[in-house]
């Protein structure tokens, strides 16, 4: 983005990114480093990134987690990946505090610029989450500049390792930090950086349109969208990418590539700017013309030789392609969503889909096995499986959730053992239609009997209450966290012996979960290596009536 300051007559180039913890495409992540770090030398479409006069680079949260190199490494990797992009403010998002408070805090330490998150309050002493500040001045092209970060209202219900806290409201805290700004840092533009779904961005924008408490401008991350919203537009919906007609001197300009998941911008901005937004840099005309930053190169390799020490042990291979991208597994029955599911199925078993993380389709390429780093990269977050025993009814509300308003933030949920129809024209809390149990005895389905006690194994995650799924956080607890297994554990189902390939154990018997998974899961064994190989398949556990929603 570049604004005109009237003082200076000089430009000031933002350039704000957000959601970057996948960084093993060496390649794609050193030349969005060169981006971010020369923009000039940069053309998109065929002029620079940037013009001219003074840069800041904005950051909206979400690094150190979740990815395979997360799960190896704990978030170190990122510290040096993200001083290198020369990042000047950044706001914390929910997935930073995935391996708790203490640890997010020692990485932050090593990092060389300040972060700020104003309205996330601990319980304990009042301070700011993570010790953030609350705000952060620079000064650029003649303009004193306020930046302050702000976490969404559904932080709580989606971010499991987040410290006991209060989320004030961000309008009021957007209100109070952006008068105190003005009047007494006697800042000239008032920035937030957030980690917000679009709703919280579009209430924040709209009460901080004018006087001292106005907000110029709104740099969101935490949706996977790429989204322009102007000042008083009121559209929620993250597929439309810009809405309303627009002042003159408030244009988009060089949009390029489709909304995926990724980086992103949703952005309210003022007559005076202009904004540029690139959803898919390997889509750019110039993509190959951008050299890749040497120095990225290195710490890149660094971190991946790391990782190679741990994940290149081969696993397991599959018959056909597993379908992990996240535009499907939100919203539909996917082959992978049903390998997931069917492999912790006791009788029933429910996971969230924003438990799966690797955004792409997997495959044996080449004819080569999968190995640790592709379950890792599908599942990062090292999610613990409880057992509760759940009535009919509250199995019949945890499905209504599922297909709710907000079914793609990942709470759309993956399942064994059960089948419904779902109609998105009904209202929201009443558009599941029927629910079918099949019980794994006889596999024959049966109508959900809402007073019947179901055994059903699920991610602690959505069992806590987390993803609007309070409804189970009052259900008895058969396995607890102590007793459990977790996804990454799941690996151990591959692992096998020629005694554990004969092994006549029954689909009911909890003895051996990991013997019941293979026998559930594992189509056959490679007739050279002895690899398994798994073929799950969509077999309309999820069916829709109407898909205009989807």
């Amino acid at each position: 983005m570049t604004m005109s300051s009237p003082a200076t007559a000089q430009d000031l180039t933002i350039l704000h990114f957000n959601d970057v913890y996948h960084v093993s495409n060496t390649d794609l992540v050193a030349r969005f480093a060169t981006a971010l770090t020369k923009p000039r030398s940069v053309a998109v479409n065929g002029s620079p990134l940037a013009q001219g006069g003074p840069t800041l680079r904005i950051f909206s949260g979400d690094a150190f987690s979740p990815s395979l190199e997360a799960a190896v490494l704990r978030g170190d990797h990122m510290v040096p990946v993200l001083d290198i992009l020369g990042i000047d403010v950044a706001c914390y998002g929910n997935h930073d505090f995935d391996f708790g408070e203490d640890r997010l805090v020692e990485l932050v330490k090593q990092t060389r610029f300040p972060w700020t998150l104003a309205n996330a309050v601990s319980t304990v002493g009042g301070r700011l989450l993570a010790n953030a500040h609350e705000y952060v001045i620079k000064e650029a092209a003649g303009y004193r500049i306020g930046f302050f970060g702000l976490a969404g209202s559904d932080w709580p219900s989606n971010c499991k390792h987040l410290p006991h806290c209060t989320l004030l409201d961000p309008a009021a805290v957007a209100r109070q930090v952006a008068a105190h700004l003005r009047r007494s840092e006697e800042c000239d533009l008032v920035i937030a950086v957030t980690h917000m779904r679009l709703i919280d961005d579009l209430v924040v924008s709209n009460a901080t349109l004018s006087g001292d408490e106005r907000v110029d401008l709104v740099l969101g991350g935490h949706d996977h969208h790429v989204i322009r919203r102007e000042p008083g537009d009121n559209n929620m919906d993250p597929e439309t990418i810009q809405s309303g007609s627009y002042a003159s001197g408030a244009n988009m300009t060089n949009f390029i590539g489709n909304s995926t998941a990724g980086t992103h911008v949703v952005a309210f901005a003022h007559t005076g700017s202009i904004v540029k937004q690139i959803s898919d840099l390997e889509r750019l005309p110039e993509y190959n013309d951008i050299t890749p930053l040497p120095q990225m190169l290195r710490i890149l390799g660094t971190v991946h030789d790391e990782i190679e020490k741990v994940v290149r042990q081969p696993l397991f291979r599959t018959g056909i392609p597993l379908e992990g991208r996240m535009s499907l597994v939100r919203r539909q029955e996917t082959n992978l969503g049903n390998l997931l599911a069917d492999a912790i199925r006791a009788f029933i078993a429910l996971i969230n889909s924003g438990a799966i993380r690797c955004d792409r389709v997997i495959n044996c390429n080449n004819g080569l096995p999968l190995c640790i780093r592709d379950l890792i990269e599908i599942s990062p977050f090292d999610n613990t499986f409880v057992v509760k025993q759940l009535s009919g009814e509250v199995l019949s509300k945890a499905l209504e959730n599922s297909v709710s308003n907000a079914h793609t933030d990942g709470r759309f949920l993956k399942f064994s053992g059960l089948c419904i129809t779902v109609n998105w024209r009904w209202p929201e809390g009443r558009r599941v239609c029927s629910i079918f149990h099949t019980p794994p005895q006889n596999g024959t389905p049966q109508p959900l009997d809402m007073d019947r006690m179901y055994t059903v194994a699920m991610v602690d995650f959505i069992g806590s209450g987390f993803d609007g799924y309070s409804c189970f956080q009052s259900a008895k607890t058969l396995i607890n966290v102590e007793g459990a297994i977790t996804d990454t554990n799941l690996l151990e189902i591959f692992k096998t012996s020629d005694a554990d390939k004969g092994n006549s154990e029954t689909a009911g018997d909890h003895t051996n979960g990991g013997q019941r998974a293979r026998k559930t899961i594992i189509h056959r064994y490679h007739e050279l290596d002895g690899l398994p190989i798994v073929m799950p398949i969509l077999e309309d556990r999820i069916k829709f009536l109407d898909e205009s929603n989807l």
